[in-house]
């Protein structure tokens, strides 16, 4: 009988610690949780004050600064639909650093080229941190991914030839 109570009592001890330690397990988590919203408020602020200022001042990344770029000069040339859109996805993908990159990118660069009348503005705001973050074969490939999405038969191909050396002249390539 003694066997028993004591195989008994160590399923027990066994069973609290079990439970103790899948609440310990549970609490980490929260903590995790809350941690990982905390910094997310803090990054959303962060995106808000600088996006008071200006769209294009919110820009911290080079995928989405030429997606921006691109969608507003397509969107100009009134060629932006959703055959470019596509274009501008398929050739950003190589480049994007992280995953989901390229949905963030085309989702900021509608909103940012929305909030400008002409394309020559996102030029004269991102151009700047391009020049400076892009090497000089990167900025090639962004003039190739810019006459790659700009379609040739949608507006006058003298306008698309203009928003090409505006970007080329930006670029500095």
């Amino acid at each position: 009988m003694h066997i028993l109570v004591s195989i008994l009592g160590l399923l027990g001890a066994g069973l609290f610690w079990w439970y103790r330690l899948r609440a310990a397990g549970a609490a980490v988590r929260d903590v995790a949780d809350m941690a990982g919203r905390a910094r997310g408020a803090v990054k959303r602020r962060r995106f808000r004050n600088r996006a008071a200022v200006s769209p294009f001042a919110a820009i911290d990344d080079p995928v989405v600064g030429a997606a921006t770029v691109i969608i507003a000069m397509a969107q100009e040339q009134g060629s932006f639909d959703e055959d470019a859109e596509r274009r501008l996805r398929d050739a950003l993908s190589p480049v994007a650093s992280r995953p989901g990159l390229v949905d963030e990118a085309v989702i900021y660069g509608k909103w940012a080229a929305g909030q400008c009348a002409e394309a020559s503005t996102a030029l004269r705001h991102v151009a700047p941190y391009l020049r400076e973050t892009l090497s000089s074969a990167e900025r090639g490939e962004l003039l190739a991914i810019a006459e790659t999405v700009l379609d040739p038969s949608t507006g006058t191909p003298a306008h698309r030839e203009q928003l090409l050396r505006s970007l080329v002249a930006r670029l500095e390539v």
